[in-house]
């Protein structure tokens, strides 16, 4: 393959792992806190339809702005069910996704009926960084990207800083690895629980806006295609920390970018085999990480035993 097709593999990579990233990371706080958001493909996917809706109005930015409220009120929905109505997490989550796809597929078809010409609106174009990308090979990679990605890694670094050095993600850190004793010194472990699935749920929306409003500028049923279980996938791979789900999010796009491009080169394999690569070498190396992670937890528990 030709130099200018990796160059353009790996600049697709990285657009393809913005909105796992921003996922990512609010997905991240969720699980230090000791939950899991099993709705976050839901909430993704109402995150796209609304920014789409908002941008045709307004503008990407408000579209962007809207996707991330639609996410954070489906975050609220959950925090209800689960702490006020006692329902199960796990059930209330996959009810969330269920509920996310199929209302956006039924508001999109009233909002553009069968045999009507899709909306489509303005993205969010690229913005070169001056002189730096017209540096060979890495201007055009790094330095020759959308807004998002730039501000995707501001997230990835903010979060770090969060977990690091506040009391916030001191909290969450303490409910996340012992909530009994965490509760003991003070810490209201279901109010810092709520408050780590709204941040995961206004950045799964942001990041369903920018799948639609960020690069393709339509939305169609179904778009987000599974990114959300992607997502959690990536943030195990992680093992929760921000640096580990920018590099899980750039394995599984990296893979999915060279799907996408390398079938137009001299490689004749089936388009169902391009399609899967992703998925499968994510699975392999989710599999070795959890192998890993399993092995260390139960030389711990025998250390203190």
């Amino acid at each position: 393959m030709s130099l200018e097709l990796w160059i353009s593999i790996f600049a697709g990579a990285i657009a393809l792992a913005t909105p796992l990233i921003i996922a990512g990371v609010g997905e991240g706080f969720v699980e230090r806190a000791g939950r899991i958001n099993l709705g976050i493909e839901g909430m993704m996917i109402l995150g796209a339809f609304t920014a789409i809706v908002a941008a045709s109005v307004a503008g990407p930015f408000v579209g962007l702005l809207a996707g991330t409220l639609a996410g954070l009120i489906a975050a609220v929905v959950m925090n209800t069910a689960v702490y006020r109505l006692r329902a199960n997490e796990i059930v209330v989550g996959l009810a969330i996704t269920m509920l996310g796809l199929g209302l956006s597929a039924y508001l999109f078809q009233l909002w553009i009926p069968s045999g009507q010409t899709n909306v489509s609106v303005d993205t969010i174009g690229r913005t070169p960084l001056g002189p730096l990308a017209d540096i060979p090979i890495l201007g055009p990679v790094f330095f020759n990207q959308s807004p998002l990605v730039y501000a995707a890694i501001v997230l990835l670094i903010a979060a770090w800083a969060v977990m690091r050095f506040t009391r916030f993600g001191l909290q969450i850190r303490a409910v996340g690895s012992d909530p009994t004793s965490a509760a003991l010194r003070g810490v209201r472990t279901a109010k810092v629980g709520a408050r780590a699935l709204l941040i995961g749920g206004a950045l799964a929306g942001l990041a369903g806006a920018t799948i639609t409003v960020g690069s393709i500028g339509s939305f169609t049923p179904g778009i987000t295609a599974g990114r959300g279980y992607v997502v959690l996938a990536v943030v195990i791979m992680g093992r929760m920390t921000p640096l580990g789900i920018a590099l899980g999010a750039l394995l599984f796009s990296f893979l999915q970018s060279f799907s996408l491009l390398s079938q137009a080169t001299a490689v004749q394999l089936p388009s169902e085999v391009y399609q899967a690569l992703p998925y499968v070498v994510t699975l392999i190396v989710l599999v070795f990480t959890s192998r890993a992670q399993l092995r260390k937890t139960t030389a711990k528990v025998k250390l203190a035993t």
